[in-house]
């Protein structure tokens, strides 16, 4: 009797358990993005993810692919330092020097080109 009594015990707590479960993936019940601001958020949280097309970008050369090259960052406008921290200490350029950004080109060949 007691390894009935042990059953019923566990079938009723795996049921228990089912049942207080939350009902299937949230995520993929999204309804569609109706606001433009819902549908600019969307976009920057998908930017520099997915390659540009290159379509007719690359003249008349075959083919066109997308590539990720490094690019040159812009040059951080330096401060005089009266405008630092502390006015006349050195001030510190290389914060990111480990930084190194890619950005996207159009491919074909030898030849980049802007997408």
């Amino acid at each position: 009797m007691s390894s009935l009594s042990h059953v019923l015990l566990l079938a009723t707590t795996l049921i228990l358990m089912l049942f207080s479960a939350p009902h299937g993936a949230r995520c993929t019940n999204r309804s569609p993005i109706s606001s433009p601001q819902a549908m600019l958020m969307e976009e920057k949280i998908r930017l520099g993810s997915t390659p540009p097309s290159c379509h007719n970008r690359c003249n008349t050369c075959n083919p066109c692919t997308a590539v990720q090259v490094p690019t040159l960052p812009a040059r951080a406008a330096r401060l005089r330092p009266s405008e630092s921290d502390g006015g006349g200490g050195e001030l510190s350029f290389n914060e990111y020097a480990n930084y190194k950004p890619l950005g996207w080109k159009c491919r074909c060949r030898d030849h980049l080109y802007d997408p």
